[in-house]
């Protein structure tokens, strides 16, 4: 990614983050929740940010420091899939927050019978800006190479 990137990625964090609760919380109060419905709507945001300070720990404790070079060279076999499954799941976290759930978004405002999906919506969205803006807390030398 370029280096314009972590201000890019703040600015989805935020997006999602607003987007996320206004869904939330804009949704009528006396509905309950179902507790597979929101699980499910948590489940990716919190994997990609458990595998990316896992990835963290990992790197760390196998190198020994950070990274200086980018790329996986010097990567044990275990690092260098750690480190893709990591990737994988990030990706696809900011392909959801970017195009999959607008269109999801506007497909449950116009469909009645696909209202009530809106608040789990604003569940996956908030919960991904918050698991995008906690990426941003991880140590300078790793976050140097995860843009790189």
């Amino acid at each position: 990614m370029s280096t314009s990137s972590p201000s890019l990625f703040l600015f989805i964090a935020i997006g999602a983050c607003v987007v996320g609760l206004g869904l939330t919380f804009g949704a009528r109060i006396r509905e309950r929740h179902d507790r597979m419905a929101v699980a499910a709507a948590t489940f990716h945001p919190l994997a990609a940010l458990s595998l990316f300070y896992s990835l963290a720990i990992h790197m760390h404790r196998s190198l020994g420091e950070w990274p200086e070079t980018i790329g996986d060279k010097g990567f044990s076999p275990d690092l260098v899939m750690h480190s893709n499954i990591a990737q994988l799941t990030f990706g696809a976290l900011l392909l959801a927050c970017i195009f999959i759930a607008p269109i999801a978004i506007l497909l449950c405002t116009c469909v009645s019978r696909m209202r009530p999906g809106l608040r789990y919506l604003g569940i996956y969205t908030l919960t991904s800006g918050v698991a995008l803006g906690a990426i941003m807390l991880a140590p300078d030398g790793f976050l140097k190479w995860w843009w790189d």
